[in-house]
């Protein structure tokens, strides 16, 4: 077997972050299903290129050479990281993607990192199973909170199942929290939000945002599970381009706005919800220009935000 592919592209290489908890940073692991793609890649998901994998099938030793190649990469940072993040291109709860070998590895290691406190795994809602979750229980500290990310991206059903074709309805997800809520706060959870997604721009946009916020903080709520959020701006990728060719990148003056109207939602439900701007691309972006001159004009803004959680950074510059 050529082990060489266990050593991942540089695109798939996050940098560290601060987020609102203290230090962040984001692992990949190659999918361990048919192909190396996520299952939903071919028939579901109309702007996600990321399910395309990485061109092999992965299995557990190959992704246990990957986390050895981690951890001298990171060397410097790893003992420092508060907030671990792990994705494999698709989820990491299901068997066929990530086997429980490879789940229990990544989980004993993350929790011999001292300093992480939470540890985010991202997923489908429809692995969100209590075989699958006592896993990553079992085997990480009780001092450190997991979180599974849902790439819900709106609350509006015909956005989500239809544009998008996202296809997880609004009981599946709601499911995915009742089974969360039984865990006693331990496992939380974090919604994936795409500011103006197809078909919805401007004010529209900056709204849907908002309601997208207030029904996770709605689901939070009833089943107390602690819930965060994950924003990312809509960019041209190689799939929703072909199906929405004329749709425009997000304009980031309308995401300041939606942020704030966001953070307005979660003190009105007096929720500890907080929300992360998502940049890294993998290099999926199709405007690669236009991106760099966003980030040349934005990124202190919103690095700054994603750290102090403040308000008043928006209010800045609205």
């Amino acid at each position: 077997m050529n082990t060489s592919v266990a050593i991942p592209e540089q695109s798939t290489l996050f940098n560290s972050v601060l987020d609102g908890y203290g230090r962040r940073l984001a692992l990949v692991f190659g999918n361990e299903f048919q192909d190396g793609r996520c299952p939903f890649h071919q028939s579901q998901c109309n702007h996600c290129d990321i399910g395309a994998g990485e061109g092999v099938q992965f299995n557990y030793e190959l992704n246990q050479q990957r986390l050895v190649f981690f951890q001298d990469y990171y060397g410097d940072v790893l003992p420092d990281i508060v907030h671990l993040v792990i994705y494999n291109s698709g989820s990491t709860l299901n068997k066929l993607e990530m086997s429980p070998e490879t789940l229990f590895y990544i989980a004993k290691y993350a929790a011999s990192l001292e300093k992480c406190k939470i540890v985010s795994w991202d997923s489908r809602e429809c692995y969100i199973k209590h075989k699958n979750l006592d896993v990553i229980v079992n085997n990480l500290r009780q001092d450190q909170q997991i979180k599974i990310i849902l790439g819900i991206e709106s609350q509006d059903e015909t956005i989500r199942m239809v544009n998008l074709k996202k296809l997880m309805s609004k009981e599946a997800i709601e499911k995915a929290f009742a089974i969360a809520g039984t865990y006693q706060t331990r496992i939380g959870i974090e919604f994936n939000i795409v500011f103006q997604p197809p078909e919805i721009v401007g004010q529209a946009a900056i709204e849907e945002a908002e309601k997208t916020v207030r029904y996770g903080l709605d689901l939070s709520q009833k089943y107390e599970v602690p819930i965060d959020f994950n924003f990312h701006p809509y960019y041209p990728s190689r799939k929703s381009q072909v199906m929405f060719p004329d749709h425009p990148r997000a304009q980031l003056e309308d995401s300041l706005q939606a942020l704030l109207l966001m953070k307005q939602a979660i003190a009105e439900y007096d929720n500890a919800a907080k929300i992360f701007i998502g940049w890294q691309d993998e290099a999926h972006d199709r405007e690669q220009d236009k991106r760099t001159s966003e980030l040349q004009q934005y990124l202190d803004i919103f690095n700054r935000f994603n750290i102090e959680q403040n308000i008043a950074i928006l209010q800045d510059v609205v």
